[in-house]
């Protein structure tokens, strides 16, 4: 008999008013395909989008731009702590061609930028413009779990931003709808 640890660690959470919240019924599979080996755990809070021809629900690559980048460049440095980023992701709208991560720093190599983009601002994968589903509801255990599924909320208000998993975007926000509001601080 082993013990196996089942509770999330050193991972962030979202935080909401758990009395307003609504989930959606029954659950979505998980595409891990977008998502590095090296992921332990698919943590509270993470924007999901459903992806139709697969059926399943996706995880919204979000990053926060770490350092201002110039319309026409062709590197964009974000902050990646869990080493989501990967070649073949559309970030800003660009096909991301080589990634090197360093200190939770990940520097993209991609097509050069229509517009400049400043230090803070949030870019997101090419699923923000799909069909978002909601945040996670609940952490997700991915070890030895080879068909992962998570529940979308529904509805989820006072959504306190900080302790989202990833950062969100205007689009984002809207894209969740009426149903899920953020804290006003």
């Amino acid at each position: 008999m082993y013990y196996k640890n089942s509770a999330s660690e050193h991972i962030q959470e979202g935080l909401w008013w758990e009395e307003s919240c609504v989930r959606r019924q029954g659950g979505y599979d998980l595409d891990v395909s977008n998502l590095p080996s090296t992921l332990r755990w698919f943590p509270k809070g993470a924007v999901l989008a459903f992806v139709p021809a697969t059926g399943k629900a996706k995880l919204v690559k979000t990053f926060e731009v770490y350092e201002t980048a110039n319309a026409n460049a062709t590197t964009l440095k974000v902050k990646d702590p869990y080493g989501l980023a990967a070649v073949g992701d559309t970030i800003a709208g660009k096909e991301v061609s080589a990634v090197s991560l360093a200190d939770g720093v990940a520097t993209l190599t991609i097509a050069a930028l229509a517009a400049k983009l400043t230090a803070g601002d949030v870019v997101a994968d090419a699923s923000a413009s799909g069909t978002l589903l909601g945040l996670n509801y609940a952490t997700v255990d991915l070890r030895d779990n080879d068909y992962p599924s998570v529940t979308p909320t529904l509805q989820a208000y006072e959504i306190e931003e900080d302790t989202l998993p990833f950062p969100v975007n205007d689009t984002i926000k809207q894209g969740l709808g009426d149903r899920h509001q953020f804290k006003i601080i």
